[in-house]
């Protein structure tokens, strides 16, 4: 029961995260490069435990995956953009709302309605 309880925490904790990952094109391809230079260093460690020691490609693939690490955790911890579209367009349907309000008052306003031909 104890893990159970574990895990829901550990899944509460993580599903905004991957939520903000899968919807990020940015943050994917960090992702992908972290992995993919993590497998590159454990193929070449696994092939040659000593030789990647001193193995300048090997080096130089683990600064590149440490560095999308780095700039991922930097995205991941920064708040959500606020979209300015939204604003925008509340700004321009009501300025439309407003001037057809304008205009068809005019336009009521405008017709003689009160004046009339009497015949008897």
């Amino acid at each position: 029961m104890a893990t159970k309880l574990n895990t829901d925490k550990v899944a509460d904790a993580i599903t905004p995260l991957v939520t903000k990952v899968a919807n990020d094109p940015e943050l994917r391809e960090h992702a992908k490069a972290v992995l993919d230079s993590a497998r590159t260093v454990y193929m070449r460690v696994q092939a040659d435990p000593r030789g990647a020691v001193s193995d300048k490609r090997v080096h130089d693939e683990v600064v590149r995956a440490s560095g999308s690490i780095r700039e991922s955790a930097r995205r991941l911890s920064e708040p959500p953009k606020k979209r300015r579209g939204r604003t925008m367009f509340k700004l321009v349907l009501g300025a439309a709302l407003a001037a057809g309000a304008v205009i068809s008052i005019r336009r009521a306003l405008g017709s003689d309605e009160d004046e009339f031909e009497y015949q008897p």
